[in-house]
């Protein structure tokens, strides 16, 4: 095995054994040991993932920086979110969601574009207002599900 397989492997390890720590909330010697094997497993997967050249992606600084936006969206989604809740719980008046497209530049299959693409789907799963539902890389067209259609934004992230 070369070095930076094993590098990408450890990392991966690394990684998914933190998260899995991080969700079950203890450090239990029979919870690390699950971790520690799940672990491995993802690890696995992610290195077959990268044999077929499928995690081959990369970030541009500018989409980056547009991420930097995306706590200030799901606070204010999150009231978008509980206004509609206490709307329809008052029975004042039901809010129709509704699936919308609109252009969002796809790009090819290049790692750059592959990047943007993931780092957007992130980004507008994070927010509570938006789930994305699919991009179109032939027409160019990013589908998502509003659930106040008024009030989401057309910029992604």
């Amino acid at each position: 095995m070369r070095v930076r397989t094993l590098r990408f492997v450890a990392l991966w390890w690394l990684a998914l054994l933190g998260w899995w720590v991080l969700l079950v909330g203890t450090n239990a010697g029979l919870e690390l040991v699950a971790g520690a094997c799940a672990a491995a497993l993802g690890a696995a997967l992610a290195t077959g993932l990268r044999h077929r050249r499928l995690l081959d992606f990369r970030f541009e600084a500018r989409w980056l920086a547009k991420t930097l936006r995306v706590p200030w969206h799901v606070a204010r989604d999150l009231a978008i979110v509980l206004r509609v809740l206490a709307l329809h719980l008052a029975r004042g008046r039901m809010v129709r969601s509704a699936y919308r497209a609109f252009p969002f530049p796809t790009g090819k299959l290049d790692p750059v574009s592959r990047g943007k693409r993931g780092l957007v789907s992130a980004a507008n799963a994070l927010s509570p207002n938006t789930i994305p539902v699919d991009m179109d890389c032939e027409r160019g067209l990013l589908l998502r599900h509003e659930l106040d259609p008024r009030k989401a934004t057309n910029d992604p992230p």
